[in-house]
């Protein structure tokens, strides 16, 4: 069982610009998330006006460079950015080198970083749920890249990876599945509600 949690960024305001107001909702953001596992996490900058590199890089950059997704079993996804907000994203992803899933406002989701990730996330949006033998096929690549860049998505929340039970041969064996494109309805300036998977 996931609990999903949509963390509404509006909450710091509607043009928020500095790094004070950035570092405040980060440690919001990491104190929600503090002592959970299996989440299902939605950061929503819908209401967001505009927003400075400087706060994306506090806030997002920040929180995406010390995120371990794997080991806390999250995915993560950014919804709600308008344009002059996602030119801002992509700046800060790109300054850390880091990746995350968007959902666009056509509800698709794509992989904003470097390549050869998008690619693959993709292609593992068009599978759904998979393993590292389905990925390698599909892309014509080795197992093992596959594998590197499998571990390299969950680690940033863009797919979750289960063990699967009863591995063949006697090795671990994993299935994944890519963040969901569902957005739960929000009431308040963030929420938790149980979710769980099919």
């Amino acid at each position: 069982m996931t609990r999903a949690v949509v963390f509404n960024v509006v909450q710091l305001g509607e043009f928020p610009a500095t790094r004070s107001k950035a570092r405040d909702g980060r440690n919001r953001l990491e104190d929600i998330l503090a002592g959970k596992t299996g989440v299902d996490l939605t950061i929503d900058f819908t209401g967001v006006t505009a927003m400075t590199i400087s706060f994306a890089d506090e806030f997002l950059g920040k929180f995406l460079t010390s995120l371990d997704a794997t080991s806390q079993e999250l995915t993560l996804k950014v919804t709600g950015l308008n344009t002059e907000n996602a030119e801002a994203v992509t700046i800060c992803l790109e300054r850390r080198e880091a990746q995350v899933a968007v959902l666009d406002s056509d509800g698709i989701l794509k992989l904003d970083g470097a390549p050869p990730l998008p690619e693959t996330f993709d292609t593992a949006v068009e599978l759904g749920e998979f393993k590292a033998n389905d990925l390698a096929q599909r892309l014509n690549i080795s197992p093992q890249n596959a594998n590197n860049r499998l571990k390299r998505l969950a680690a940033v929340g863009a797919l979750r990876k289960t063990r699967t039970i009863g591995a063949s041969r006697g090795g671990k064996e994993f299935s994944y599945a890519t963040v969901t494109a569902r957005v739960p309805d929000t009431d308040g300036l963030s929420m938790e509600v149980p979710l769980t998977h099919s």
